[in-house]
């Protein structure tokens, strides 16, 4: 799936796991993204002006209100966001959570192209990156439009996974400082983003031997659906994704650590 929901700016990727009994293999351990073998682009998102003279970011149904003064604006998810200009063709943004930033985005602006460099701190104090270019589907001026990702470049984030015989998962992204509890019953579960309770939840079912439908809600409507399917030797855990609101596919690729 995709952590992206945690309240980004772009887009995240969360996934989760479990064992299969068919097999012998297992969700359950350290995964790594394989950027090479995935797919993001053609995930769209629309930077408008208001009425009032505030921004609206929407990304596939996930959207809030900001400023380019740096003030925080609250998201769906619990979270806030906080951009500021630093000319017309350069835009920063942060999102937080419990008082921490998640994550930092650099935008520039070239023409019909739309530059971002994505920023995590991981536990250690070190920093990951990722780079994408979106490029404009519609609208304008500058910022203003809808706009079209492009794969990510960059380092490649782990997700680690636990799980137990009574269908039990943990999930965990060290990066995002996301992890969610649940079961795989079908019920909603609340992730916890930098010690704080998510406004998102997330349903765990088993669809195969092999496979697990997630579904991420907001205000307790289906946001994001994604099918994790491990491979039959247990190396490859791969994630296809797609929002409700529009057929925008996206396949994550995680191999075995």
């Amino acid at each position: 799936m995709k952590i992206r929901r945690v309240g980004s700016v772009f887009a995240f990727a969360l996934v989760y796991t479990l064992g299969s009994a068919a097999s012998g293999a297992t969700f359950s351990g350290t995964w790594k993204l394989n950027l090479a073998k995935s797919h993001f682009a053609g995930q769209t998102f629309t930077i408008e002006k208001t009425p009032s003279g505030l921004y609206h970011f929407d990304s596939q149904g996930f959207g809030y209100d900001f400023d380019l003064t740096g003030k925080e604006y609250p998201a769906p998810d619990g979270g806030s966001s906080s951009w500021k200009a630093t000319d017309a063709n350069t835009w920063d943004a942060a999102i937080h959570m419990n008082g921490k930033t998640i994550a930092s985005y650099h935008l520039v602006l070239k023409g019909n192209s739309l530059d971002s460099i994505m920023k995590v701190t991981k536990p250690d104090g070190t920093t990951v990156e990722q780079s994408t270019t979106n490029t404009r589907v519609s609208g304008g001026p500058g910022f203003l439009g809808k706009w079209k990702s492009g794969d990510p470049k960059g380092a490649a984030t782990p997700l680690e996974i636990s799980t137990d015989s009574a269908n039990h998962i943990t999930v965990k992204y060290p990066e995002f400082q996301m992890v969610c509890t649940g079961s795989l019953d079908g019920k909603d579960y609340v992730p916890m983003v930098a010690g704080a309770a998510s406004k998102q939840t997330i349903a765990f079912e088993k669809t195969g031997a092999n496979s697990i439908r997630m579904t991420t809600k907001l205000s307790g409507k289906p946001f994001y659906i994604d099918v994790l399917t491990l491979s039959d030797d247990g190396k490859t855990l791969t994630d296809d994704g797609n929002p409700v609101s529009a057929n925008e596919p996206s396949k994550a690729v995680f191999d075995r650590q």
